[in-house]
């Protein structure tokens, strides 16, 4: 490989990243109760892009010493690489549960190495128009009452699962996190093992811990 193929790649995937467009969250998350991009919405917006742009991506499950995972791989004509790995976590011997942590796997490998935007497709994002403002002269909102621990861990559920979620981000918060799952044990053992298992792999996944 020539010295010209990691400017050609990575110029290549800049170009890729320029033309692709974003992600809308299409899907809802019962749990949850919110929306998401799912699977099939993040390809339509990263595959045309970075095919144009001379790139095969490919998604292979694989296992090392920490575990199964799903390795996500942008192949640039040149012969450059960029490949990221997300593990798996799923209940044993439960082929459902298999299944959907590789669909999560690769959701999310996709995403992270593509740098796809997603975005609410709520009307006004897709045709640039913002929000209206508030009057001037309009009456000061009440004050909001204090969410309870079970609302702050929903909120904290869909905080840890955000692409926006960086290693910075997630330490500034950590005291705040743990002080929220404290609460949580004392209401819904169950869901608050949920938070803490969510909280470890993403501290994992930014390699936190």
């Amino acid at each position: 490989m020539s010295d010209k193929g990691p400017i050609a790649s990575l110029t290549a995937f800049a170009a890729a990243q320029a033309q692709m467009g974003s992600a809308f969250k299409n899907a809802k998350n019962p749990f949850l109760k919110n929306k998401y991009a799912d699977l099939t919405a993040i390809q339509n917006a990263v595959y045309p892009a970075f095919h144009a742009n001379g790139f095969v991506i490919m998604q292979s499950p694989g296992k090392d010493e920490f575990g199964p995972f799903v390795e996500t791989t942008f192949a640039h004509i040149t012969g450059d690489k960029y490949s990221g790995k997300v593990y798996l976590e799923y209940k044993a011997n439960d082929m459902q549960s298999l299944g959907g942590a590789i669909t999560y796997a690769r959701r999310y490998g996709l995403a992270s190495i593509s740098g796809v935007p997603i975005e609410d497709d709520d009307g006004n994002a897709a045709t640039g128009r913002a929000a209206p403002k508030q009057p001037e002269n309009a009456s000061p909102a009440l004050p909001a009452e204090k969410p309870s621990p079970i609302h702050r861990g929903v909120r904290l559920m869909k905080f840890l699962d955000g692409y926006e979620v960086t290693e910075e981000k997630l330490k500034a918060t950590l005291k705040e996190i743990n002080e929220v799952i404290c609460l949580i044990k004392l209401e819904d053992p169950e869901f608050a093992e949920k938070i803490q298992m969510k909280l470890e792999y993403k501290q994992f996944e930014l390699g936190i811990i």
